[in-house]
């Protein structure tokens, strides 16, 4: 018996050992190292010269106005984007939960957004939406007698347009996974409801989003992830600008180590937006677990 469960082990070990080697190299070394040279200073422009300074990066950077600032751009733009995917995702799901003619063909044109790369998103939304001489945006708006601001170019609309062509990425994701919750969802509970005379939004708020709470729970933990370490879609669409007013924690890392060469500062910085996201996503499970023992 003894044997015969060690042949099972080593068996499984075969197609286990792989995806843990693949995991160590792409995600647990680099979060090492990162938290190890964060206690040195480390350039560049010397390689050779690594100098332990414990942590001084770290004292360094709440003193460093730009890293402050980046700090409150982020969580402004986490709150904002992640607040109107999941608002929008969940009411999207909820029509969609209706049988209606063309609700494939619907269903597959709003998840377009999804399957596009998000730098081609971005690109798309500032050539032909938020272009000032050219753009869709600033044409609508002409039409009622508005002059369209430069979105890309001028604040606050930099950080208002990044937070747009993110909503407008993101919120397909939401409500695929919404609408996967709502069709498991017991007919039962809701036939009762609406046989006790509650309507449809009573349904919703009192019947339909507590027994979704799991899934909402853990949607919007993997949405706040995936919005503080946005990158891509805010690096194409502003560079960071105007004067750093869309410079979110990830760029700021990527503008210190990849312009300044400081890589350990940089590194320090990453570790701090790990730590940041960790204590926002605990925040939010802890209540919850407490209150009720379990994401139910």
């Amino acid at each position: 018996m003894a044997n015969k469960k060690k042949i099972e082990w080593q068996k499984a070990l075969i197609y286990i050992v792989p995806s843990l080697i693949v995991l160590f190299i792409i995600a647990i070394y680099p979060t090492i190292y990162a938290i190890w040279s964060g206690f040195w200073d480390y350039n560049l422009h010397r390689p050779d010269q690594w100098v332990f300074v414990g942590f001084q990066n770290y004292l360094k950077l709440f003193s460093d106005s730009r890293f402050i600032s980046s700090i409150g751009k982020t969580f402004l733009f986490t709150f904002v984007s992640v607040s109107g995917t999941m608002v929008l995702g969940f009411l999207m799901a909820l029509l969609f939960q209706k049988s209606f003619k063309g609700k494939n063909t619907a269903l597959a044109l709003l998840t377009i957004p999804m399957v596009m790369a998000p730098v081609v998103s971005a690109l798309i939304w500032r050539v032909f939406f938020f272009e000032p001489d050219v753009g869709i945006v600033n044409w609508l708006l002409s039409l009622i007698g508005v002059s369209g601001p430069y979105w890309v170019s001028s604040s606050p609309w930099a950080l208002i347009a990044a937070i747009t062509v993110n909503v407008w990425f993101m919120t397909p994701f939401v409500m695929l996974i919404m609408e996967a919750a709502l069709s498991g969802l017991p007919d039962e509970t809701i036939e009762a409801a609406m046989i006790d005379g509650a309507g449809y939004w009573k349904r919703v708020w009192y019947i339909i989003i507590p027994l979704l709470k799991g899934t909402i729970i853990f949607t919007l933990i993997f949405r706040i992830t995936i919005d503080y370490r946005m990158f891509d879609i805010v690096y194409t669409m502003t560079r960071g600008g105007p004067a750093f007013d869309t410079e979110l924690l990830s760029l700021w890392v990527y503008n210190v180590a990849l312009r300044t060469f400081e890589m350990g500062y940089a590194n320090a910085g990453a570790v701090v937006m790990m730590i940041l996201i960790g204590i926002t996503c605990l925040l939010i499970v802890l209540p919850v677990i407490r209150k009720k023992g379990e994401l139910t």
